[in-house]
């Protein structure tokens, strides 16, 4: 292991700046949804079941408008994506809590909808300024971060809401996103290759030795070619040519996809007369990056995104049944603390290890909490689980940087939060169908199996992608 890791990439002022900054801009977004049910269920006295429709719907608006919102800081940039950001969030919050309940669940959904893509934003960048084990340090640093501010976030937006009102509470949130978005827009991190100035990218490594490690993290095998990059892996065909460096190869110039994209957008006419083999030729070329292997990663996402949350349910139930839910802290102390010392340590290892191996191994150590009970027992066999928790997460998000060009990263990590949202939207009602009709320790199971079955179809996704390539 090599703990000198995380000082190579924290003595880059570009790094610690985008940390802090990712750090600090990711408090709104984890407290908006305790806010808003304790809106909805005690302001407004409608009951927590209205408060759930209230924050599936703005969980909805999220997982629709991450991939979106990814596509457009591909093509345009981080300041003109976060433009309309942080108007939107900026005005509708403070608007939300004032308006009648359906023209809430509309209110919430435009919020959720054109919600500052900050996962996209930093996870790309960090894609872009660092290589090689470096990149593994800093998504596993990511994750620690990320971590930590989802045990914050949702305790500090409690606070405002009891210290002051919900109003109030959703009024902070809307503006201290809008004010991290400008941060961000001041800042203007790169999520290209081309916009790195000044010092040289920590870990100086090669393109061969990127795409040794997306095949040895994606659990693939097999032989390596020296000459090919990241993106060649993609695709298992010519690498994509961006328009950052201009490419000709004898006098016909190289086209790539994202250029017969930009073609079409600027011809409707034309367009309209493609025939629908074209347009489904089209469509294809446009998600010619969502390959098997990365379609496995996004497996793992949504498996990670049930366990979580249903791991969480379960315990609160568990303890719900002694008159100890309050202590509930407890044991999210324990768990997460382990999560963040696994993703110390796998940040400092010199290997990469499969999302796929991570995850079931995250599932696998899960199981133990269904078989004690007591607080204390509960807090300290959660740590085995916890310690699987940052790495599989660091590891999912790395693959996905590894395996995905430049021009296309940023939709493909809004893809993967979204399968990560859309795993933890459906891991808290389904846990809770067990729960409910059988016992705490069956939505610890649910979870667990759920999330074992994800990886069986993320192997196969990967097989397939694979045997394509």
């Amino acid at each position: 292991m090599d703990f000198t890791a995380y000082r190579r990439l924290l003595l880059d002022p570009r790094i610690r700046s985008l940390l802090a900054v990712g750090f600090v801009a990711r408090f709104p977004n984890t407290a908006a949804g305790v806010v808003l049910t304790l809106h909805v269920a005690t302001t407004l006295g409608l009951g927590y079941g209205m408060a759930g429709i209230a924050t599936a719907v703005m969980t909805l608006g999220i997982a629709i408008g991450s991939p979106w919102r990814g596509r457009v800081l591909d093509r345009r940039g981080v300041r003109r994506t976060l433009l309309p950001s942080v108007i939107a969030v900026a005005v509708l919050w403070p608007v939300v809590p004032h308006l009648p309940y359906a023209l809430m669940l509309v209110g919430v959904f435009l919020a959720g909808l054109l919600a500052l893509p900050i996962f996209s934003i930093v996870r790309q960048g960090l894609g872009v300024m660092t290589r090689g084990r470096d990149r593994q340090t800093a998504f596993s640093l990511d994750s620690i971060i990320t971590e930590t501010v989802f045990m914050v976030g949702p305790a500090l937006g409690a606070v405002v809401a009891t210290l002051g009102s919900t109003a109030l509470g959703l009024t902070v949130i809307g503006l201290s996103a809008a004010a991290g978005g400008i941060v961000l827009m001041v800042s203007d991190p790169p999520t290209r290759s081309s916009q790195l100035t000044g010092p040289s990218v920590p870990g100086a490594y090669t393109a061969a030795e990127d795409q040794e490690r997306a095949v040895e993290q994606a659990g693939q095998g097999g032989p390596v070619n020296p000459g090919a990059g990241a993106a060649e892996l993609m695709t298992g065909a010519l690498p994509v040519v961006t328009g950052a460096l201009p490419a000709v190869t004898g006098s016909l110039p190289v086209v790539s996809a994202d250029t017969q994209d930009q073609a079409a957008v600027r011809a409707p006419r034309q367009r309209r007369r493609l025939t629908a083999g074209q347009r489904m030729a089209l469509l294809r070329g446009q998600f010619s990056w969502l390959t098997g292997r990365v379609a496995a990663v996004y497996a793992v996402a949504m498996a990670a995104g049930i366990l979580l949350v249903g791991t969480e349910v379960s315990a609160i139930a568990e303890l719900e049944q002694t008159g100890q839910e309050g202590a509930v802290g407890i044991v999210l102390a324990f768990w997460c603390g382990a999560s963040a010392v696994g993703g110390l340590l796998y940040g400092a290892m010199a290997r990469a290890v499969s999302p796929l191996v991570l995850m079931a191994l995250f599932s696998v150590s899960t199981l133990p909490m269904a078989l004690v009970d007591g607080l204390w027992v509960l807090a300290a066999v959660s740590v085995l689980s916890g310690l699987f928790t940052a790495p599989t997460l660091a590891s999912a998000s790395s693959t996905v940087s590894l395996l995905v060009a430049e021009e296309r990263r940023g939709e493909a990590m809004g893809f993967y939060g979204s399968a990560m949202t859309a795993g933890s939207a459906m891991g808290a009602p389904l846990a809770g169908v067990f729960i409910d009709s059988v016992s705490p320790e069956a939505g610890y199971v649910f979870a667990v199996a759920v999330s074992l079955l994800l990886v069986g179809v993320a192997a196969l996704l990967g097989a397939r992608g694979r045997r394509r390539a």
